[in-house]
């Protein structure tokens, strides 16, 4: 019988053995946010394409925002409850503003939220380091 290992948690236990993290970019963050009745069909479509959601050809816009299941597709799939949830480096709004996002996960890759597939997964280990360079000013969990 082989070893499991747990691709995640390193040598943590309890509440990150099951538990990825990733350092983005506040801006893809904000872009994730689900498009209204003021986008076109076409920048609809392509927002559902790009965060992997379904729909026909023949679908009206109205259509096309009901079947948008989430208010912002990134945190849909992570396990904070909103934007103003996240841990934010202390870089401006521009380009160097990032944010710490976490997720649930098991040690199948393949079973990781489609949404994420672009992004570095980082370790608790991983993640400590980061945070404790001089741009995250807050506590680190």
């Amino acid at each position: 019988m082989s070893e499991e290992t747990n691709r995640w948690s390193d040598d943590y236990s309890g509440r990150w053995v099951r538990r990825a993290y990733m350092v983005l970019p506040v801006a893809d963050i904000n872009s994730a946010d689900a498009p209204t009745d003021s986008n076109t069909v076409a920048q609809i479509k392509t927002w559902m394409d790009s965060y992997g959601y379904e729909y026909t050809s023949d679908m009206s816009k109205s259509e096309l925002l009901e079947a948008i299941p989430v208010s912002n597709a990134l945190i849909a799939n992570a396990i904070q409850s909103g934007k103003d949830t996240l841990r934010k480096n202390n870089g401006d709004d521009g380009d160097s503003s990032k944010a710490l996002l976490k997720f649930a996960c098991d040690n199948d890759p393949d079973n990781d939220p489609s949404v994420f597939s672009s992004y570095d997964k980082l370790s608790h280990a991983q993640v400590m380091s980061v945070l404790g360079n001089s741009e995250w000013t807050s506590s680190i969990e």
